[in-house]
Order: structure tokens, then C-alpha cells, then sequence
């Protein structure tokens, strides 16, 4: 691996160092793309994240053969980028650079571009993420990495600016360097690439053979007093600068309190909670966490708000009041469950991915506020009260602009001016002025919001709402994870068992990865463990074992984070995954999943295979447990016990209530319905009419966007032809697309004409897609018969 590294060096040894850039301008909002601007083959894809790049005149492709083929044929390398549609530096790479003309024609002359969604494509994101480590020492999103036509990584940053900025080299430099050195040293170049594999192979592929037994009580301890060297004391959290939520090692923490282990875990834990609940990483306004603070005292956050990290700490916060009784932790588990309700589950039940940092270009926008502002809001008593109790953190550099809002601490002082016996009780004074400020906060231009809903991070969200619904004794929890199980089962599960990973604008998208498989099940186990219904047992079992024939390895390898397909997807190496991160690893949950099924099932095949996965982790264990806190968790705390009513007292308990029948997935029909008439004059036209119900509407044909179904009728019959008169569609601006897309609503005639009089009883089929402002359902077929 160090040979393949010093290797690279001669190609990355321009000098430049490449990371995030935090003096970088934040550029100008997206605009609207020009009339007649020409979309890039991007065009086809319904991800949020790749509709922001269809009109840059980079001739932007998919991940697919299409654009390695071309790299191939023309003699190109190939240019990466990956991010994720609520990554901020992600939108100020596509303003400054990608929007470039003459970037852009730089980009097109000499290179084949491509753009991932790293929330679609893990797998991919996992390896180039790999690369990145590896020649720059670092990584970050947008991931910016050059390959050989083969994909073989030879260069790689992050964050390129769009022009030379205090000695460091600007992307058309970049460029301008890459190609020169491709056309003129290709064989050194693509010589170096290779060995950049080699050390990636060998970083997926190294396996320690180390024994599968291990102590679970001293991984608990061992890994408890690894997060103490690192510590924050003052501040809680790991590290001293930028500090991220990190549930699987919290979960560690406060398992090595439920088993009474002794040492500081149970202080670190609750210092962590305590000082994430009241800074300003929490939204003290609509509940949630953003994703992550920007210093060490949670007070600035990084304003983008994630599904997986709150669906984590919902079921943290709950267990952990469980555990401690802090009152604290209720509220914020409340509020966490509140905010997920509110502004991030789907019609259908499922739950969306993310919400932006940014509104017109600039971070955190839509949440931060000024005295005077409050004070407009509120009046001046009640702000004056309010900001005694909360503090605005001014979040630019020079500390004197807009804040986002934290409670002040030290507590006491306040506790004891108002004699509340807690900090609960404190805040609850305040709850109707932060209605008022929530009400006035939402009248500001909002972020966007990314509707993908991802398998995996509906399965972290099944886990969270039941663990608080069990422990907070909130039964509507339980029912909101079961909507969410139904919506995932019924949209992205096939027939031959296979999982989708996400689900789009009315269509499933990509191949389901480990986490989706290994989270989903996990989640499926949870609601089967709070409600005893068999129909999550047997769902959990089919997607189990779908999942050990996928991604399993050989012996002490451990699962793949890609299915055995992978050959087909361009990518030299099959990533394996098995530290926790922000979430945890699937190979972690994999264990947790299988050593639930063998406890409720019996099967010796579920406990073999929890023995496979657990050899696979072995090394880690041994070496760094807080590395795989989920895991470790699950080995200390054990399965759980099968559903059953339990004795106290001498008579039997009844077992929790089961949630209530599952609502049943809408479909297009519930809201448009066609039918057939004949016309007098001419007597060869026949009229569809469509009936779309209010708030909703069909795609006009053509569609606006080439993911979408447009509304098409076709006859059944062999050799009749007929013309479809389609009429013009009214606009309509939705929320994701960039441009108003042409639909029809409310009552539409669609004029059919033949040669002929179609006869009695031909059948027309009607295809189409039904729409909501927020949700686009599966397209549907009607058969309909001339009458």
C-alpha cells in the first residue's frame, strides 16, 4: 500500500493540497434555466441531486457503461463527482464551476463526466470515498475524483473553486494539468492508477484471523475508556473541533450503563445528551437535529437535517430516559418524533431523506435570527424573557450576524429566578412564544426538501419509533413505524423478494445495498418485537436470507456492501464495510438482526451466520471496540426475549396493544378514473375523459421531464391505428424541478381518431402517473372498452 501511495505522488504533486475551502464564496442562487437551455444525459434520472446538474453545460453522465464506453472509445478520462443534493459545498461546486461555461467547455473537450447521488449509489460513493482518503489524506463531499477509462482512480479533492485562490490551484487548473499529463504520460498515469486500486483491494479485501469469542462485558469497558481518551469534558462529545452526533458509539455508552459496568460511561453519555439537547445543533422551534456543529459546543450547526441521524437519536433519547429518567430526554425525544411527523414523513407513510441547509445560496437562512427580529415577533417583554433563558450564536465568522438559537448555561440561575424544578419544566414557559417564532420562521422561503425515501433510512426510522414508542409508552409511535414498514414492503420489495434502495417520483430506483437489507430487517424486528404480529417475523426472515445469499463473503469476510452483481456496475472492487460511522455499519446491524432471528426462530442457519459476521468483526473487537458500538451493544444486551405475555405478580400481563390495521398504499386509481364516449361528428372519434380528484394532476404528453409517465393512450388491438390528440397541459411549478412542468387536472377530453369507427367493445389502455405537490405515485393502466 505505501508503494501504490508514493507512486501517486509524481501525478498529485502539483502541490496541491485539497480539501474544503472555508473562505470559498457561497456563490449566487440557482436560477431558472433559460428558455431552450439543453438538458445533459442526466436528464433521465429522477434523484433530487442529479436534477440540480441537468441544465449545467457540462455534458454530464450517469454511473453506467454508457459513459465509461465513451471514455473508452474516445481515449478520455474519466472525471467523478459525487455528493448529495443537501450538501452545501456540493451546491456551491455546481454554481461556481459546473455552471461555467467555459469550465464546462474545459470539462467536455478533454474528460467524460459523471455525477452520483452518494444516497442512491453507496456503493460507489465507498470506494472513489476510499480513493480520496488515500491521495489526499482526507475527504469530503462533493468527492472529485479522475479515473482511468477502466475506473481507476488517479487524482482526487473535494471542493475545487473556480479559480486560483491563495496558492491554491483553482479547478481550470486542475484540468488544464490533468490533461496535459493524460496525453502526454498516459502509461505512467494509468500505471499509478492500478496501484491506487491495489491499495484500495487491499484495504476492502484485508481480513485478521482472530477468534469469534470475546468477552462482551470487557468490549463494553474497553471501549468505553477509548471514547475517554477522547472525550470533550467541558463541552461533551469526541474531539475538539467539528463534532457530529456519532449515535453507534453513544448506544456503546449507554449500554455499558445498562450492564452496570463501572467507569465514567454513564457521566460522558449524559453530558453529551445534555449539551447536544440544549445546543444549537437542536432545533429548539420545530425538534430535530441538523447535522452536525462546526465547534466544539454544539452551538453553530451545520444546518442540513438528516433522516438517519434522527431516526438514531429518537430511539437514544428514549432508551436513555428509560434508563436515567432525565426528563430532559423525553422532551427532546418527543420533539424529535414530533419534527419527523411534521415535515418528513411521506403521504404513503414512508419517510423522506433530508432537508437543505441553504435557501437561495445561503446556509442556514431559513433558521437563524436577530434580536430585533424576536422582538418583532414576540414584543419586547416577551422577548426580553425569552433570551434570558435562550441565546442567539451568531454563525458567521465575524460574530456579529443572525444567531441560531440555544439555551443559555449554565441553568441554574434561571431555575432559580423562576423556582422550576427542572429544565423541562423551565422551558415549557416559553412554549407559546416558540410557537410564534415557528409560525413566523415558516413564512420565510424554506429548504428544500430531498423526497427520495431510502430503504435503509426507513428501516433506521421503523427502529427509532418503535424503541419510543416502547419506552416513552406512546403506541401512535408503534403505528407510524408500521405505516413506514407497509410503505417500504409495498413499494420497493419485488415479487422474487429482491429490495429497491430508493424510491422516486413513483418509481423504485437502484439495486438495494446490505444496509438496506440488514436496517429494514432490523427495523421489521423491532415492530415484531413491540406487537408480537408474525407478518414482521416472516418479512425480517425472507430479507435475512436474501441477504446472507447476496452479501456474504467467504469464510471471515464478513457482507459485502454490494450484492454479488457488482461486476455489471463498472466498479473494480467490492467495498466491504464494517466500522460504524454517523450509522452504523450493515455488517454490525447484520449481527444484531441475526442473533434476533435465531432467538425468535430457533434456526441454527441464523445463528451460524451471526457466528460468520461476528468472526468478520473480530479484529475490531479486539482492537478498537467503540469502532463497532452497535455490535458490541448487541453482544452485551443480548437478544431479546419472543413476544409473549409475561408473569408478574402471579398473573399474566397483557401484551402491548397491537397498532391498528395497517392503512392500505393509495394508488393512482383513488384519483383519476377514465372513461369512453363516442362523437357524433366524427363518427370515427372517441373521447377519453379523464377525472383527476382536486390537489392532484396526471403528466401531460409529452412530460416536461423524461422521468416522468406522460399520459398515453394506445389501443390493444393487432394492426388498428389510431391518432391521439393530446391537449396542451397547464403549468405547474412543483417544488423539485427548476421549471414548471406541463400537467393536466380537474377534467380532461382526450380526442381518439381512427380510419375508421373503432367497433364496440375495442379496448383503449390509459397509462398514467397520478401527482400531488409532494408525492408522484407508480404509473397505472386502465383498460377501457369502446362503447
Amino acid at each position: 500500500m505505501r508503494r501504490g501511495l508514493r507512486a501517486c505522488r509524481f501525478v498529485i504533486g502539483l502541490g496541491l493540497v485539497l480539501g474544503l475551502l472555508g473562505g470559498a464564496s457561497t456563490g449566487l442562487a440557482r436560477a431558472k434555466p433559460e428558455a431552450g437551455a439543453r438538458r445533459n444525459h442526466l436528464a433521465g434520472e429522477a434523484s433530487p441531486y442529479l436534477q440540480l446538474h441537468v441544465y449545467n453545460p457540462v455534458d454530464w453522465y450517469p454511473w453506467g457503461p454508457e459513459a465509461f464506453e465513451k471514455a473508452t472509445r474516445e481515449g478520455k478520462p474519466v472525471f467523478l463527482s459525487v455528493g448529495y443534493s443537501t450538501c452545501y459545498w456540493c451546491h456551491v461546486m455546481e454554481r461556481e464551476v459546473f455552471s461555467d461555461p467555459e469550465i464546462a467547455k474545459q470539462m467536455n473537450a478533454s474528460f467524460v463526466s459523471v455525477k452520483v447521488d452518494r444516497e442512491e449509489r453507496p456503493d460507489i460513493d465507498e470506494v472513489y470515498m476510499q480513493a480520496t482518503h488515500l491521495l489526499t489524506g482526507s475527504g469530503g463531499w462533493p468527492n472529485s475524483v479522475f479515473l482511468t477509462p477502466s475506473g481507476k482512480p488517479f487524482f482526487a479533492g473535494t471542493y475545487f473553486p473556480p479559480e486560483d485562490r491563495g496558492g491554491r490551484p483553482g479547478f481550470p487548473t486542475i484540468l488544464n494539468e490533468l490533461s496535459s499529463r493524460w496525453k502526454s504520460e498516459r502509461e505512467v498515469v494509468t500505471a499509478r492508477a492500478e496501484r491506487v486500486a491495489d491499495a484500495i483491494r487491499a484495504g476492502f479485501n484485508h481480513q485478521d484471523p482472530v477468534s469469534a469469542s470475546f468477552d462482551p462485558l470487557q468490549l463494553l469497558t474497553r471501549g468505553s475508556e477509548s471514547l475517554a481518551e477522547r472525550f470533550d469534558e467541558e463541552h461533551g462529545g469526541f474531539g475538539s473541533r467539528t463534532k457530529f452526533p456519532s449515535p453507534p458509539q453513544l448506544e456503546l455508552l449507554l449500554a455499558s450503563h445498562e450492564r452496570k459496568q463501572p467507569g465514567p460511561s454513564l457521566a460522558m453519555l449524559r453530558k453529551t445528551l445534555d449539551a447536544m439537547a440544549t445546543g444549537g445543533i437542536y432545533d429548539h422551534l420545530a425538534g430535530g437535529f441538523h447535522r452536525y456543529s462546526t465547534e466544539r459546543s454544539w452551538s453553530v450547526p451545520h444546518f442540513e437535517k438528516m433522516l438517519y441521524d434522527n431516526a438514531q437519536l429518537l430511539g437514544l433519547y428514549a432508551r436513555a430516559h428509560k434508563a436515567t429518567g432525565e426528563p430532559l430526554y423525553r422532551r427532546v425525544a418527543e420533539g424529535i418524533a414530533d419534527y419527523l411527523a411534521t415535515e418528513m414523513t411521506s403521504p404513503m407513510g414512508g419517510l423522506y431523506a433530508a432537508q437543505d441547509a441553504e435557501v437561495d445560496g445561503e446556509e442556514g437562512a431559513s433558521y437563524v435570527w436577530t434580536a430585533e427580529q424576536i422582538q418583532q415577533v414576540l414584543g419586547e417583554k416577551s422577548a426580553r424573557e425569552l433570551l434570558s433563558v435562550y441565546q442567539l450564536v451568531p454563525v458567521d465568522r465575524t460574530g456579529t450576524g443572525p444567531g441560531a438559537l440555544r439555551i443559555r448555561l449554565p441553568l441554574e440561575p434561571a431555575l432559580a429566578r423562576t423556582g422550576d424544578a427542572d429544565a423541562v419544566a423551565l422551558l415549557q414557559r416559553f412554549a407559546d412564544s416558540r410557537s410564534k417564532l415557528l409560525a413566523a420562521r415558516n413564512q420565510r422561503r424554506q429548504p428544500l426538501r430531498d423526497e427520495k425515501l431510502l430503504a435503509a433510512w426507513n428501516g433506521l426510522a421503523i427502529r427509532g419509533l418503535v424503541d419510543a414508542g416502547v419506552e416513552l409508552d406512546r403506541p401512535e409511535y408503534i403505528e407510524r413505524a408500521a405505516r413506514a414498514a407497509n410503505f417500504v414492503l409495498t413499494r420497493l420489495l419485488d415479487e422474487g423478494g429482491g429490495l429497491h434502495r430508493s424510491y422516486i417520483a413513483g418509481s423504485v430506483r437502484e439495486a438495494a445495498v446490505l444496509d438496506d437489507y440488514a436496517f429494514l430487517a432490523d427495523g421489521l424486528l423491532a415492530l415484531y418485537g413491540a406487537t408480537g404480529d408474525p407478518r414482521w417475523l416472516t418479512r425480517a426472515r425472507q430479507l435475512a436470507d436474501r441477504m446472507i445469499a447476496d452479501f456474504e463473503g467467504p469464510p471471515g469476510a464478513g457482507l459485502y456492501l454490494s450484492s454479488q452483481s457488482v461486476g455489471q456496475n463498472q466498479l473494480f472492487v467490492r467495498p466491504r464495510v464494517l466500522r460504524d460511522n454517523v450509522r452504523p455499519s450493515g455488517n454490525t446491524v447484520a449481527l444484531r438482526v441475526l442473533r434476533d432471528l435465531a432467538m425468535f426462530t430457533g434456526k441454527t442457519r441464523y445463528r451460524e451466520a451471526a457466528d460468520r459476521t461476528q468472526m468478520a468483526l473480530g479484529s475490531l473487537f479486539g482492537q478498537a471496540p467503540e469502532a463497532v458500538g452497535t455490535a458490541v451493544r448487541a453482544l452485551a444486551l443480548g437478544p431479546p426475549l419472543p413476544p409473549a405475555p409475561r408473569v408478574q405478580q402471579g398473573r399474566a400481563q397483557q401484551k402491548p396493544p397491537r397498532p391498528r390495521p395497517l392503512d392500505r398504499i393509495p394508488t393512482g386509481r383513488d384519483f383519476v378514473s377514465g372513461s369512453l364516449t363516442r362523437s357524433a361528428e366524427p363518427a370515427s372519434e372517441v373521447r377519453m375523459q379523464l377525472k383527476i380528484s382536486p390537489g392532484w394532476h396526471v403528466n401531460a404528453n409529452p412530460a416536461s421531464l423524461d422521468f416522468l409517465i406522460p399520459t398515453r393512450v394506445e389501443t390493444l388491438r393487432p394492426g388498428s391505428e389510431v391518432e391521439v390528440v393530446y391537449p396542451a397541459g397547464s403549468l405547474y411549478q412543483p417544488r423539485f424541478s427548476l421549471e414548471a412542468l406541463s400537467i393536466y387536472q380537474g377534467e380532461v377530453d382526450i380526442p381518439v381518431r381512427s380510419a375508421a369507427p373503432l367497433p364496440t367493445g375495442e379496448k383503449l389502455r390509459l397509462t398514467f402517473q397520478a401527482c400531488d405537490e409532494t408525492t408522484c405515485l407508480p404509473p397505472e393502466t386502465l383498460e377501457l372498452a369502446v362503447p
